[in-house]
């Protein structure tokens, strides 16, 4: 899916995967757990930036998103001592990064069903266009290229919203931050199988929503 990969660059950071990068987040880990603060926000700035992106394209809010990664961190800090390397650093910290952002959108679907039931107006953000995206830098010279851009990324993140919560992560941790399979399996708790499955699903589903989109004209 291409049409996933917006102006930001925002992927899964290479070096996270080889021998280098792993040895230097054990050696972070390390200190961290022995009281060293710094060493933690070393880890932060490694990571940061990946976690927000999974926030705000499953949440699809930019004030959510910045306090879904704050809270994601704290529960990587407090959490820390029980974290025994049996994996990668960046595997359980993706762990706890995706199931926050399911938590988070469960208990938010129930806050809005309370204040349905209640006669109460939801807050409203779940179907705006977020507009966080109007704000992404643009290279693109010129003003109606710009637009355009803006225009398909806003229309790429509604109708990613659109999606269930598990075929939106899985869409999201393969095509956007360009995991792999094995990688998603192990971060998700799912069979290999699974991810597979729900991934083909999401992307048939996307696909059909943005396919009319495209070809009626309404965008380039």
């Amino acid at each position: 899916m291409g049409t996933l990969d917006d102006a930001t660059g925002l992927r899964v950071q290479q070096a996270a995967g080889n021998v280098g990068a792993v040895d230097e987040d054990q050696r972070l880990v390390e200190r961290a757990r022995a009281g060293d603060v710094r060493a933690f926000e070393a880890l932060v700035r490694r990571y940061e930036r990946w976690v927000f992106t999974l926030a705000f394209r499953m949440v699809g809010d930019r004030g959510d998103a910045e306090d879904v990664a704050q809270e994601v961190f704290l529960k990587a800090y407090r959490g820390l001592s029980g974290f025994r390397g049996g994996s990668r650093f960046s595997t359980w910290l993706y762990a706890i990064a995706s199931h926050h952002c399911l938590n988070h959108l469960a208990s938010r679907g129930a806050r809005a069903r309370r204040a349905e039931r209640a006669g109460t107006a939801s807050d409203g953000r779940d179907g705006e266009l977020p507009s966080a995206l109007d704000r992404i830098a643009d290279e693109t010279p010129g003003p109606d290229a710009v637009l355009e851009r803006h225009e398909l990324r806003r229309m790429v993140q509604h109708e990613l919203l659109q999606l269930t919560e598990h075929h939106r992560i899985v869409l999201i941790l393969r095509d956007i931050q360009g995991m792999s399979y094995e990688d998603i399996a192990a971060t998700l708790g799912v069979e290999l199988g699974t991810v597979r499955s729900r991934l083909h699903r999401a992307r048939m589903e996307l696909k059909a929503r943005l396919g009319p989109r495209l070809d009626d004209g309404s965008t380039p």
